[in-house]
């Protein structure tokens, strides 16, 4: 009877999470902007109508179309007026945006003019962490706290890290963001795992499969001369692109490897556990098992985001009569290399995680 209480006890805390996350939502969507005002569309049917149609060589098809928008101003020294406004926009919608009836937007005021600045979107972060949240609830309980608490903390970590950075101005790339990945690793882990053999197991697996499989990816860069490599492809570089892209890499590798390293110490853990007999060879292939299910998926699931994030750009290049190589070349190229540092990551982190489990979990004279 103790586990169908501490159930109804979850459940109902759970659904509390829920209720309290909607109502938050819900004040955010009608709560007024603080940093603009905020105006409604009230219009029942919008005029929306064609100005021009485009078309260049490639066939790429584009309409430059107009809006006329009556709004209806709820916060703000304006809080109560009707305006009717004009919004020109691209049907593509690229860097221009379309409105609809119903839907709440940012304006601004300059000299009595109206002017769109963009939707309130602020309610929609409010909806998607009660979703994150009230998940993490139903399936990690009362680890969801901790869980949160590294997730809060890291971001803070990683504000540091990017002041530091600008600060250096990319000088520093290596001491900055190596601190970091050591600085990042040991606080998530350590407060979802605690001071135990375990954590220090995945630790030192994560520091050491993270820079050995960094570092031979950095020594071929050198010994090739970095051929091929189009850092000037970086977006939005406001420093050496050469080092926001090493960043990247150093992260994106650090995100694979503790994934995977966790994995593994967590299930050598339980096998040490369970099975007080277990020899030095049987723990080094079960290690190596694990690693076998697991390395796939992982190295699937880094390029499929990698093909995600790089899409919109490469259909880009393609329609406008590109050939595959030289869109691959400047859209897919460095996040092909990314992902490649983070396979080789996994795959030594299987060596590493089995020889720390080794290390730290198997008792002596075992």
């Amino acid at each position: 009877m103790m586990w169908k209480k501490q159930l109804t006890k979850k459940n109902l805390f759970t659904l509390f999470v829920l209720f309290l996350g909607l109502i938050i939502t819900s004040w955010i969507y009608f709560k007024p902007s603080s940093y603009a005002d905020t105006a409604i569309i009230v219009n029942k049917n919008l005029n929306d109508r064609v100005t021009e149609k485009t078309e260049d060589e490639y066939k790429n098809y584009d309409e430059k179309r107009v809006q006329t928008l009556k709004l209806k101003v709820i916060s703000g020294k304006h809080q109560g007026k009707i305006y009717t406004v004009k919004n020109h926009y691209v049907k593509s919608q690229l860097e221009t945006q379309a409105y609809r009836s119903g839907e709440r937007v940012l304006v601004s005021f300059n000299k009595g003019q109206i002017s769109l600045l963009s939707p309130k979107r602020d309610w929609i972060l409010a909806l998607a962490a009660t979703i994150v949240l009230t998940l993490l609830l139903v399936i990690a309980g009362k680890n969801t706290f901790w869980l949160v608490l590294s997730l809060v903390l890291s971001w803070i970590i990683f504000y540091f890290i990017i002041k530091f950075d600008i600060q250096e101005n990319g000088t520093e790339i290596f001491a900055i963001y190596g601190l970091g990945v050591i600085v990042f690793a040991f606080v998530s882990l350590l407060i979802v795992q605690g001071l135990n053999k375990k954590m220090l197991a995945t630790y030192f697996a994560t520091l050491v499969g993270v820079f050995v499989s960094f570092g031979i990816c950095y020594l071929i860069m050198k010994l090739t001369g970095e051929a091929g490599m189009k850092y000037e492809t970086v977006d939005y570089a406001t420093q050496s692109p050469r080092s926001l892209f090493l960043a990247q890499a150093l992260l994106g590798v650090l995100g694979a490897v503790m994934d995977e390293a966790t994995d593994i110490v967590s299930s050598l853990y339980e096998l040490t556990q369970h099975k007080k007999d277990l020899t030095v060879k049987q723990l080094l292939l079960s290690g190596r098992t694990m690693g076998q299910e697991i390395m796939g998926p992982l190295i699937n699931v880094l390029v499929l985001i990698f093909i995600a994030e790089a899409l919109p750009m490469t259909i880009l290049y393609l329609r406008d009569n590109n050939t595959l190589a030289f869109s691959f070349e400047f859209t897919l190229s460095l996040g092909a290399i990314q992902s490649l540092m983070s396979a080789i990551g996994i795959c030594l982190t299987v060596i590493f995680a089995s020889l720390t489990s080794l290390v730290f979990l198997k008792k002596r004279g075992d």
